[in-house]
């Protein structure tokens, strides 16, 4: 479950038409609802013994919230270990657990040690110790890159070869929905699915359902709201996928359901820089505890044991004080290295150079840190805190020999036909549940009895007829594709024929397996075959989804039929169209990814083009000048084609010529959702500069904000703002956590220190006056705070004068009266204003100025109708009743005079509890002529 902006390159096949999803199938054929590890596991389970499969996967691309696995699965007496010499039981897992956690830990090995061997990635795997397990290294990680992804990916390809080459034994249908299940009597029978905007299909055959747990929906009614609202609180670090389809399914034909209740925290869900308060949490690996990372509080101490499960962690956040941090100094990091730069890169941890740096940052005494940081040089700091992680109830399914894999109802009776594995099921042993890399391994290990159950019930004999190794052997060795760039080069020699693969050696087989992996049929031609000299400029010209090239390690590569299917979604590739992707690339991807996926020309996959040449510098990653210029080159992108984007789901807008996808970003947009959707698919430039300062979305941008805007490019006909005049931004960033003050008292006292710094920059400080009038934001802004006070100033005068009658109205009158000598500093004679009057008039000229300037230079273009004209129009008003309140009580040529006492020294301090504020009623303070301002309001 955790998001680590991490997807490789592995397209999955699309079937078009309701006939590629029924033929070719005979009765043997079992559906699999969901293609994470799960699933996947259960469908090479399921080939292995003589079943065809169809898998069917609701988002565009196989490998689940598995592939974004950020720590291993954790296996004891695994082949590594056995390897490293290393006697591991795992008894010590199994305490207080059961009969099922003591099947599970010790039989999970085998089925972690098949599919090792099946995806044949052994020189990427390494041991690693992390939380849960003491001080036994039992997890196992990749040297670089993330688990999941690895892992997910390599067994992806593999299927896809399966698939492509034995479509009789392997269907993968992807962007499909399944809607229900379909039963005769009591029995499942199939599924009724649909695709995107397609008919509804129905297919039979037996049903593995393994589409997930619920934790990514903490919407009402949810069945996180429904049985375990306590959670409601805390943010996710699942995605939507993550919504409870399995179980929903599944109890529609009367299967039981347990411990829905049991939702599981993390405590390393990390806290983006202005994201505290985003519902989506990115995980940082807990691999960095296992090699010595240190979890602290508020007060820069250690509240836990990081080598304890995540729920306890967790709940230990729970009674220390926030906020808190993961800190790994730069020598434990050594062993997690790829992990710190890439988490550093994107802003997830911070570098700091001492523990003392860190400790001005939190606002604590150096000394006060935790003598497990004293001394430890640089460190590496992430801002953490609990977050939803992994489900470990779901539907009922057994474990025992007659029930396994099997789903079951609320009497405990197996569903005919109906198997489940993975998160869609209810775990046996909710405490292990919580040992890092525990349900990754259960993912397999239940994706395993599932299959080998479903494959008990078709017409075949269950047992194993040929492995995985054969099947896939037997899908790779087919003709060539003849993959090379596309000039027109002389084909490639041709090899002398092998041994056909009925007459090989089974180590002459696994050779043969092995140099497909490494080398692949696939494998892209030596670069001399490749056209020269194709430039970056020429490259630049095809950035559009419709013609889309980038470049990675110096090839250039025409990837616009890869988009729709990329495992990483269409984001992930569309963010670097037209530019070198290759620093992106290599570090999320293996070397030799995108050669093992090249296909011909018109297939649908990554095509090879040929060499980068030419003197055109790669360009870098999306993201224009605040303000641009429109000087940016054309991508091709129209009003209409962002028109055509203008639902929740996907939706896009136009700012400053540029076109930015803000699906993601709408949820956690400060502003709020309705802010943006009204702008959808629309051009909404002058909205935008008219509430945010220049560069405030370039800050934001994916990938450095996971969840922010995505740049797709130049908008041609989109009208780019021009430049903004150079203005000093004299605003200092806002702190980092609470700025050492905590809670309300905190926001209190910021409020109050920026509001005074607002109101001493009104007028001089705001970049509009500069010789001519500029439409600076700051003039409408600091002046809008100025009069705000004034105004609350003046309410609170004339509340007092409603109940303290004349006296107090005519006071408040000459308490600004006497201040008139003020006026032009006290240059001019008998000024008709006090300096404090005059403040408040500048403040009140320059916003008014400043307002209809913007308004011009915004709203001009636009009908009445459109309401773009609403805030000027209303502002005018205002402007007009002010004006002639002010007229009224200041320079009204009607006004009579009055006597009464004033206060010597301007307020009556000693009646300011009477309401008394501007007047007194001692007998002995002498009476004066004052306006009698009261009579005229």
């Amino acid at each position: 479950h955790e998001v680590a902006s991490v997807q490789a390159a592995h397209p999955v096949p699309h079937f078009s038409s309701s006939r590629d999803a029924h033929d070719g199938m005979s009765a043997s054929r079992v559906i699999v609802v969901g293609g994470g590890l799960a699933g996947l596991s259960a469908a090479c389970e399921l080939l292995e013994r003589g079943c065809n499969v169809t898998i069917i996967e609701k988002e565009d691309n196989l490998g689940g919230n598995s592939s974004k696995a950020t720590t291993g699965v954790a296996v004891p007496g695994s082949y590594l270990q056995a390897a490293a010499g290393v006697a591991d039981s795992g008894a010590d897992l199994i305490a207080d657990e059961g009969e099922a956690a003591k099947r599970f830990v010790e039989t999970g090995s085998e089925d972690a040690n098949w599919l090792m061997k099946i995806l044949a990635v052994d020189s990427e795997l390494v041991l690693r110790l992390t939380p849960g397990h003491g001080k036994t290294a039992r997890t196992i990680g990749t040297k670089t890159h993330f688990p999941g992804a690895v892992l997910t990916y390599a067994l992806i390809h593999l299927l896809q070869e399966v698939a492509q080459g034995r479509p009789d034994r392997l269907q993968i249908i992807s962007s499909a929905r399944v809607t229900k299940l379909l039963t005769a009597g009591t029995r499942v029978v199939g599924v009724e699915f649909s695709r995107e905007e397609g008919p509804v299909e129905n297919l039979k055959g037996n049903v593995v359902i393994t589409a997930g747990g619920y934790a990514g929906d903490l919407e009402k009614g949810s069945l996180v709201a429904k049985h375990a609202a306590k959670f409601m609180k805390f943010a996710t670090t699942n995605d939507e996928r993550a919504n409870g389809d399995s179980i929903t399914l599944a109890s529609a034909v009367g299967a039981g359901t347990a411990n829905l209740d049991k939702v599981q925290l993390t405590p390393f869900a990390a806290v983006l820089p202005g994201q505290a308060d985003a519902q989506f949490k990115v995980v940082v690996s807990d691999a960095l505890a296992g090699a010595g990372g240190k979890l602290i509080d508020a007060t820069g101490k250690r509240f836990c044991d990081e080598m304890k499960s995540a729920q306890e962690c967790a709940e230990a956040m729970a009674r220390a004080r926030a906020p808190f941090r993961l800190v790994i100094n730069a020598k434990q990091a050594e062993p997690v290295h790829w992990l710190v730069e890439f988490y550093t890169q994107r802003r997830v941890m911070k570098k700091f150079s001492s523990v003392g740096e860190l400790a001005s940052v939190m606002r604590v005494s150096g000394s006060a840190m935790d003598p497990a940081l004293q001394g430890s040089g640089v460190l590496y700091v992430a801002e953490v805190t609990a977050a939803l992680y992994t489900c470990s109830g779901g539907l009922n399914a057994g474990w025992t020999r007659d029930l396994a894999g099997k789903v079951l109802n609320a009497a405990g009776q197996p569903i005919a036909g109906l198997f489940a594995a993975g998160e869609a099921t209810s775990v046996p042993f909710p405490k292990l549940w919580s040992v890092s890399g525990i349900p990754m391994l259960y993912c397999i290990y239940s994706g395993r009895m599932a299959g080998r159950a479903a494959a008990a019930a078709v017409p075949t004999n269950g047992s194993v007829v040929q492995s995985l190794r054969e099947i896939m052997g037997s899908a790779m060795d087919k003709p060539s594709n003849g993959i090379k760039p596309t000039n027109g080069a002389a084909p490639e020699e041709k090899k002398p024929e092998e041994k056909p693969l009925e007459e090989m050696t089974t180590e002459e087989l696994i050779a043969k397996i092995k140099d497909l992996e490494a080398n692949g049929s696939l494998r892209a031609p030596p670069a001399d075959d490749g056209p020269k000299g194709i430039t970056m400029e020429e490259v630049k010209k095809h950035s559009t989804k419709e013609d889309a090239w980038l470049v990675v390690n110096g090839d250039v590569i025409d990837v616009t039929k890869w988009i729709p299917i990329h495992p990483g979604g269409e984001q992930a590739v569309v963010a670097y169209l037209g530019q070198d992707a290759s620093d992106e690339w290599n570090m999320i991807h293996k070397a030799g990814t995108i050669e093992k996926n090249l296909v011909p020309e018109g297939g649908n996959g990554p095509v090879l083009k040929g060499k980068l040449g030419g003197a055109a510098a790669p360009v870098a990653a999306a993201g224009g000048a605040a303000g641009g210029s429109g000087t940016a080159a054309p991508t091709g992108l129209t009003l209409d084609d962002v028109a055509k984007h203008n639902k929740e789901s996907d939706l896009w807008v136009v700012v400053n010529g540029r076109a930015y996808d803000v699906t993601k970003w709408l949820q956690v947009h400060p502003g709020g959702v309705q802010a943006i959707t009204a702008y959808a698919g629309k051009d909404a430039t002058d909205e935008w500069n008219c509430i945010h300062k220049p560069g405030t979305i370039e800050k934001n941008l994916f990938p450095a904000n996971p969840s922010g805007p995505v740049d797709m490019g130049a908008v041609s006909g989109a009208a780019a703002a021009a430049a903004p005049a150079a203005v000093a931004d004299d605003e200092k960033p806002p702190p980092d956590g609470n700025g050492g003050i905590p809670g309300i008292l905190g926001a209190i006292v910021f409020l109050g220190l920026n509001l005074v710094l607002m109101l001493s920059r009104t007028v001089f400080f705001t970049g509009n006056v500069m010789f001519k009038l500029e439409n600076n934001r700051n003039g409408t802004i600091r002046s809008a705070c100025m009069l705000l006070v004034f105004t609350v100033i003046h309410v609170v005068g004339n509340f007092l004068a409603l109940f303290s009658g004349p006296d107090e109205l005519n006071g408040e009158g000459y308490f600004f009266d006497r201040q008139a000598w003020t006026g032009g500093f006290g240059l001019v004679t008998n000024p008709p204003l006090g300096l404090a009057e005059e403040y408040i008039a500048l403040a009140l000229l320059l916003h008014v100025s400043v307002a209809v300037k913007r308004s011009w230079d915004i709203s001009m273009n636009y009908c009445l109708n459109t309401g773009r004209w609403n805030m000027l129009l209303s502002g005018l008003t205002i402007l007009f009743f002010i004006t002639m309140h002010l007229r009224d009580i200041k320079f009204n040529p009607d006004t009579q005079y009055t006597m009464m006492r004033v206060p010597p020294y301007w307020i009556n301090f000693s009646g300011v509890l009477q309401g008394h504020v501007f007047f007194s009623t001692d007998p002995s303070v002498p009476l004066v002529r004052v306006r009698d301002i009261y009579s005229v309001m």
